[in-house]
Protein backbone atom coordinates (compact mmCIF):
# COMPACT_ATOMS: atom_id res chain seq x y z
CA UNK A 1 0.00 0.00 0.00
CA UNK A 2 1.26 3.48 -0.89
CA UNK A 3 2.31 5.74 1.97
CA UNK A 4 0.26 8.92 2.31
CA UNK A 5 2.35 12.12 2.30
CA UNK A 6 0.85 15.59 2.59
CA UNK A 7 3.27 18.20 1.24
CA UNK A 8 2.78 21.90 1.93
CA UNK A 9 4.30 23.92 -0.87
CA UNK A 10 3.86 26.98 -3.00
CA UNK A 11 1.97 26.54 -6.25
CA UNK A 12 5.01 26.08 -8.49
CA UNK A 13 4.12 25.41 -12.11
CA UNK A 14 6.32 22.32 -12.23
CA UNK A 15 3.94 20.43 -9.93
CA UNK A 16 1.37 20.42 -12.74
CA UNK A 17 2.29 16.89 -13.98
CA UNK A 18 1.59 15.54 -10.48
CA UNK A 19 -1.74 17.34 -10.26
CA UNK A 20 -2.77 16.10 -13.71
CA UNK A 21 -1.67 12.57 -12.93
CA UNK A 22 1.01 12.48 -15.64
CA UNK A 23 3.60 11.30 -13.12
CA UNK A 24 2.80 8.89 -10.33
CA UNK A 25 4.48 6.82 -7.67
CA UNK A 26 3.69 3.25 -6.73
CA UNK A 27 4.96 3.81 -3.21
CA UNK A 28 3.70 7.32 -2.38
CA UNK A 29 0.20 8.76 -2.34
CA UNK A 30 1.11 12.44 -2.53
CA UNK A 31 -1.26 15.27 -1.66
CA UNK A 32 -0.06 18.76 -2.52
CA UNK A 33 -1.33 21.49 -0.21
CA UNK A 34 -0.85 25.02 -1.52
CA UNK A 35 0.42 27.70 0.86
CA UNK A 36 1.02 31.40 0.28
CA UNK A 37 3.71 31.70 2.94
CA UNK A 38 6.11 28.94 3.90
CA UNK A 39 5.46 27.30 7.24
CA UNK A 40 8.12 27.90 9.87
CA UNK A 41 8.56 24.23 10.69
CA UNK A 42 7.10 20.97 9.50
CA UNK A 43 7.63 19.60 13.02
CA UNK A 44 4.88 21.72 14.58
CA UNK A 45 2.36 21.35 11.76
CA UNK A 46 -0.17 18.54 12.20
CA UNK A 47 -1.53 18.98 8.67
CA UNK A 48 1.48 17.67 6.76
CA UNK A 49 4.34 15.20 6.78
CA UNK A 50 6.57 17.23 4.45
CA UNK A 51 6.94 20.88 3.52
CA UNK A 52 8.83 23.38 1.42
CA UNK A 53 11.00 25.24 3.92
CA UNK A 54 13.36 28.19 3.88
CA UNK A 55 16.98 27.03 3.71
CA UNK A 56 18.01 29.94 5.92
CA UNK A 57 15.43 29.27 8.61
CA UNK A 58 16.23 25.58 8.54
CA UNK A 59 19.95 26.33 8.93
CA UNK A 60 19.27 28.74 11.78
CA UNK A 61 17.20 26.07 13.53
CA UNK A 62 20.11 23.65 13.15
CA UNK A 63 22.42 26.31 14.58
CA UNK A 64 20.16 26.77 17.63
CA UNK A 65 19.52 23.04 18.06
CA UNK A 66 15.82 23.71 17.48
CA UNK A 67 15.30 21.02 14.86
CA UNK A 68 14.66 17.93 16.95
CA UNK A 69 11.83 16.58 14.78
CA UNK A 70 12.90 17.97 11.39
CA UNK A 71 14.89 16.19 8.71
CA UNK A 72 16.15 18.39 5.92
CA UNK A 73 16.27 16.75 2.50
CA UNK A 74 18.90 18.08 0.04
CA UNK A 75 16.27 18.57 -2.62
CA UNK A 76 15.84 22.25 -3.49
CA UNK A 77 12.29 23.16 -4.38
CA UNK A 78 13.44 26.67 -5.28
CA UNK A 79 16.76 27.90 -6.61
CA UNK A 80 17.49 31.29 -8.05
CA UNK A 81 20.16 33.70 -9.20
CA UNK A 82 20.00 36.94 -7.25
CA UNK A 83 21.31 39.67 -9.55
CA UNK A 84 17.82 40.10 -11.01
CA UNK A 85 16.40 40.60 -7.52
CA UNK A 86 18.01 44.00 -6.90
CA UNK A 87 15.59 46.67 -8.15
CA UNK A 88 15.97 50.40 -8.55
CA UNK A 89 14.23 53.22 -10.39
CA UNK A 90 14.33 53.09 -14.16
CA UNK A 91 16.19 56.42 -14.39
CA UNK A 92 18.56 55.70 -11.48
CA UNK A 93 22.27 56.20 -12.15
CA UNK A 94 23.01 53.03 -10.14
CA UNK A 95 24.05 50.17 -12.43
CA UNK A 96 26.74 48.17 -10.62
CA UNK A 97 26.89 46.32 -7.34
CA UNK A 98 29.72 48.57 -6.20
CA UNK A 99 27.42 51.57 -6.69
CA UNK A 100 25.41 50.40 -3.68
CA UNK A 101 28.11 51.09 -1.10
CA UNK A 102 26.79 53.59 1.43
CA UNK A 103 23.32 53.58 -0.13
CA UNK A 104 19.87 52.90 1.35
CA UNK A 105 18.36 49.49 0.56
CA UNK A 106 14.93 48.15 1.44
CA UNK A 107 14.04 44.51 1.98
CA UNK A 108 11.22 42.53 3.55
CA UNK A 109 13.15 39.93 5.51
CA UNK A 110 16.69 40.09 6.88
CA UNK A 111 17.25 36.39 7.44
CA UNK A 112 15.61 35.22 4.19
CA UNK A 113 17.65 32.75 2.15
CA UNK A 114 17.38 34.86 -0.98
CA UNK A 115 18.48 38.06 0.76
CA UNK A 116 21.39 36.18 2.33
CA UNK A 117 22.57 35.24 -1.16
CA UNK A 118 21.95 38.78 -2.44
CA UNK A 119 24.09 40.26 0.33
CA UNK A 120 26.73 37.70 -0.71
CA UNK A 121 26.82 39.49 -4.08
CA UNK A 122 27.61 42.74 -2.28
CA UNK A 123 30.37 41.15 -0.21
CA UNK A 124 31.93 39.63 -3.32
CA UNK A 125 31.85 43.08 -4.96
CA UNK A 126 33.66 44.58 -1.97
CA UNK A 127 30.61 46.32 -0.49
CA UNK A 128 30.52 45.91 3.33
CA UNK A 129 27.08 44.92 4.62
CA UNK A 130 27.40 47.44 7.44
CA UNK A 131 27.97 50.27 4.94
CA UNK A 132 24.34 49.98 3.83
CA UNK A 133 21.48 51.74 5.56
CA UNK A 134 18.85 49.01 5.59
CA UNK A 135 15.09 49.54 5.76
CA UNK A 136 12.67 46.71 6.48
CA UNK A 137 9.05 46.88 5.38
CA UNK A 138 6.58 45.14 3.11
CA UNK A 139 7.10 45.25 -0.66
CA UNK A 140 3.71 46.67 -1.69
CA UNK A 141 0.38 47.37 -0.01
CA UNK A 142 -0.91 44.10 -1.43
CA UNK A 143 1.92 42.13 0.19
CA UNK A 144 0.50 40.43 3.26
CA UNK A 145 3.61 38.37 4.00
CA UNK A 146 5.11 39.21 7.37
CA UNK A 147 8.56 40.74 7.48
CA UNK A 148 11.11 40.80 10.27
CA UNK A 149 14.67 41.89 10.90
CA UNK A 150 15.82 38.59 12.31
CA UNK A 151 18.43 38.04 14.96
CA UNK A 152 22.13 38.67 15.27
CA UNK A 153 22.70 41.45 12.77
CA UNK A 154 26.19 42.88 13.07
CA UNK A 155 25.05 46.41 13.86
CA UNK A 156 21.40 47.08 14.68
CA UNK A 157 21.97 50.80 14.23
CA UNK A 158 22.18 50.32 10.47
CA UNK A 159 18.72 48.70 10.28
CA UNK A 160 15.51 50.72 10.32
CA UNK A 161 12.20 48.90 10.60
CA UNK A 162 9.52 51.20 9.20
CA UNK A 163 6.87 51.52 11.94
CA UNK A 164 4.28 52.61 9.38
CA UNK A 165 5.04 49.61 7.16
CA UNK A 166 5.35 51.95 4.21
CA UNK A 167 5.68 49.78 1.07
CA UNK A 168 9.23 49.60 -0.23
CA UNK A 169 8.11 50.53 -3.73
CA UNK A 170 6.68 53.79 -2.36
CA UNK A 171 9.85 54.50 -0.37
CA UNK A 172 11.89 53.98 -3.53
CA UNK A 173 9.73 56.27 -5.62
CA UNK A 174 9.79 58.93 -2.90
CA UNK A 175 13.59 58.88 -2.85
CA UNK A 176 13.83 57.54 0.70
CA UNK A 177 15.73 54.42 -0.38
CA UNK A 178 17.92 53.75 -3.41
CA UNK A 179 17.23 50.10 -4.15
CA UNK A 180 15.14 47.08 -3.13
CA UNK A 181 16.08 43.45 -2.54
CA UNK A 182 13.14 41.23 -3.44
CA UNK A 183 12.66 37.63 -4.56
CA UNK A 184 9.47 38.21 -6.54
CA UNK A 185 8.68 41.19 -8.72
CA UNK A 186 6.04 43.58 -7.31
CA UNK A 187 2.59 43.57 -8.84
CA UNK A 188 2.60 45.82 -11.90
CA UNK A 189 6.35 45.47 -12.48
CA UNK A 190 5.87 44.15 -16.02
CA UNK A 191 3.45 46.87 -17.07
CA UNK A 192 4.77 49.72 -19.26
CA UNK A 193 5.54 52.79 -17.22
CA UNK A 194 5.87 51.04 -13.86
CA UNK A 195 9.27 52.69 -13.51
CA UNK A 196 11.42 50.01 -11.88
CA UNK A 197 14.24 47.91 -13.35
CA UNK A 198 16.90 45.46 -12.18
CA UNK A 199 19.99 47.29 -10.93
CA UNK A 200 22.28 45.61 -13.48
CA UNK A 201 20.92 46.17 -17.00
CA UNK A 202 22.37 42.90 -18.32
CA UNK A 203 21.65 40.82 -15.24
CA UNK A 204 21.55 37.58 -17.25
CA UNK A 205 25.22 37.95 -18.20
CA UNK A 206 26.07 38.76 -14.58
CA UNK A 207 24.28 35.60 -13.44
CA UNK A 208 26.06 33.48 -16.04
CA UNK A 209 29.36 34.84 -14.76
CA UNK A 210 28.28 33.95 -11.21
CA UNK A 211 27.62 30.39 -12.32
CA UNK A 212 31.02 30.16 -14.02
CA UNK A 213 32.74 31.44 -10.87
CA UNK A 214 30.88 29.37 -8.30
CA UNK A 215 29.50 26.39 -10.22
CA UNK A 216 26.02 26.40 -8.70
CA UNK A 217 22.68 28.19 -8.66
CA UNK A 218 21.89 29.29 -5.09
CA UNK A 219 19.44 27.13 -3.17
CA UNK A 220 16.57 29.04 -1.59
CA UNK A 221 13.96 26.53 -0.38
CA UNK A 222 14.50 22.90 0.54
CA UNK A 223 12.33 19.89 1.25
CA UNK A 224 11.81 19.05 4.93
CA UNK A 225 10.04 16.12 6.59
CA UNK A 226 8.99 15.07 10.06
CA UNK A 227 11.72 12.98 11.67
CA UNK A 228 9.38 10.44 13.23
CA UNK A 229 7.65 9.96 9.87
CA UNK A 230 10.96 9.31 8.13
CA UNK A 231 11.98 6.88 10.86
CA UNK A 232 8.75 4.99 10.26
CA UNK A 233 9.17 5.17 6.47
CA UNK A 234 12.91 5.41 5.75
CA UNK A 235 12.46 5.13 1.98
CA UNK A 236 9.97 8.01 1.85
CA UNK A 237 12.48 10.89 1.31
CA UNK A 238 14.10 9.25 -1.71
CA UNK A 239 10.76 8.21 -3.20
CA UNK A 240 9.30 11.67 -2.67
CA UNK A 241 12.35 13.34 -4.23
CA UNK A 242 12.14 10.96 -7.18
CA UNK A 243 8.48 11.83 -7.76
CA UNK A 244 9.03 15.58 -7.45
CA UNK A 245 12.00 15.50 -9.82
CA UNK A 246 9.96 13.50 -12.37
CA UNK A 247 7.33 16.26 -12.28
CA UNK A 248 9.93 19.00 -12.72
CA UNK A 249 11.60 17.19 -15.61
CA UNK A 250 8.34 16.56 -17.47
CA UNK A 251 7.30 20.18 -16.98
CA UNK A 252 10.54 21.38 -18.57
CA UNK A 253 9.79 19.18 -21.57
CA UNK A 254 6.33 20.72 -21.77
CA UNK A 255 7.72 24.26 -21.58
CA UNK A 256 10.10 23.51 -24.42
CA UNK A 257 7.21 22.16 -26.49
CA UNK A 258 4.65 24.85 -25.68
CA UNK A 259 7.00 27.83 -25.54
CA UNK A 260 4.55 30.02 -27.43
CA UNK A 261 2.32 30.22 -24.37
CA UNK A 262 4.69 33.01 -23.31
CA UNK A 263 6.03 35.00 -26.29
CA UNK A 264 9.84 34.90 -26.57
CA UNK A 265 10.22 32.29 -23.84
CA UNK A 266 12.00 30.19 -26.45
CA UNK A 267 14.98 32.55 -26.34
CA UNK A 268 15.33 32.05 -22.59
CA UNK A 269 15.02 28.28 -22.97
CA UNK A 270 17.71 28.28 -25.66
CA UNK A 271 20.08 30.40 -23.56
CA UNK A 272 19.45 28.21 -20.52
CA UNK A 273 20.23 25.03 -22.44
CA UNK A 274 23.44 26.52 -23.82
CA UNK A 275 24.70 28.13 -20.60
CA UNK A 276 23.82 25.52 -17.97
CA UNK A 277 24.72 21.84 -17.74
CA UNK A 278 21.85 19.33 -17.68
CA UNK A 279 22.41 18.74 -13.95
CA UNK A 280 22.26 22.41 -12.91
CA UNK A 281 19.64 21.53 -10.25
CA UNK A 282 21.19 18.49 -8.55
CA UNK A 283 19.73 16.39 -5.76
CA UNK A 284 21.70 15.03 -2.81
CA UNK A 285 24.34 16.15 -0.36
CA UNK A 286 27.51 15.64 -2.39
CA UNK A 287 26.15 17.35 -5.48
CA UNK A 288 25.20 20.38 -3.37
CA UNK A 289 28.17 20.38 -1.00
CA UNK A 290 29.91 23.46 -2.46
CA UNK A 291 26.71 25.47 -2.45
CA UNK A 292 25.82 24.50 1.12
CA UNK A 293 29.32 25.18 2.42
CA UNK A 294 29.18 28.65 0.90
CA UNK A 295 25.74 29.30 2.34
CA UNK A 296 27.00 28.34 5.79
CA UNK A 297 29.93 30.70 5.34
CA UNK A 298 27.64 33.54 4.26
CA UNK A 299 25.34 33.05 7.25
CA UNK A 300 28.37 33.28 9.53
CA UNK A 301 29.81 36.35 7.77
CA UNK A 302 26.43 38.05 7.96
CA UNK A 303 26.04 37.23 11.68
CA UNK A 304 23.00 34.99 11.20
CA UNK A 305 24.77 32.11 12.94
CA UNK A 306 27.37 32.18 15.69
CA UNK A 307 29.42 29.41 14.09
CA UNK A 308 30.32 28.70 10.48
CA UNK A 309 28.56 25.48 9.51
CA UNK A 310 29.14 23.17 6.57
CA UNK A 311 27.04 20.83 4.45
CA UNK A 312 27.48 17.86 6.80
CA UNK A 313 26.21 19.86 9.75
CA UNK A 314 23.21 21.12 7.79
CA UNK A 315 22.27 17.65 6.52
CA UNK A 316 23.37 15.03 9.07
CA UNK A 317 20.85 12.43 7.89
CA UNK A 318 21.87 10.61 4.70
CA UNK A 319 18.32 10.46 3.41
CA UNK A 320 19.14 10.33 -0.30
Amino acid sequence: MAVKIRLKTRDWDYWTPILLGDVRSETIDLELIRVQSLIESVAEDSECEAAEMSLSRYAMRRDRGDDENIIGIPFFVMRGFRNRCILTLKDSPLKRLSDLEGKRIGLSGWQDSGNTWTRALLLEAGVPVQSIRWTLSRMTRENEIDFSRGEGFVDNRTVFQDPEETPLVELLRDGKIDAIFQAFMPRGFYEPGYGLRPLQPDFVSEEMQWFRRWGFIPGIHLLAMKKDFVQAHPQAPAELAKLLRASQSLWLEKRRKYFETTPWMIQGLIEMAQALPPDWDPIGLEANRAMLNEFGRQQYLQKLTAVQHDADFLFPYKTL
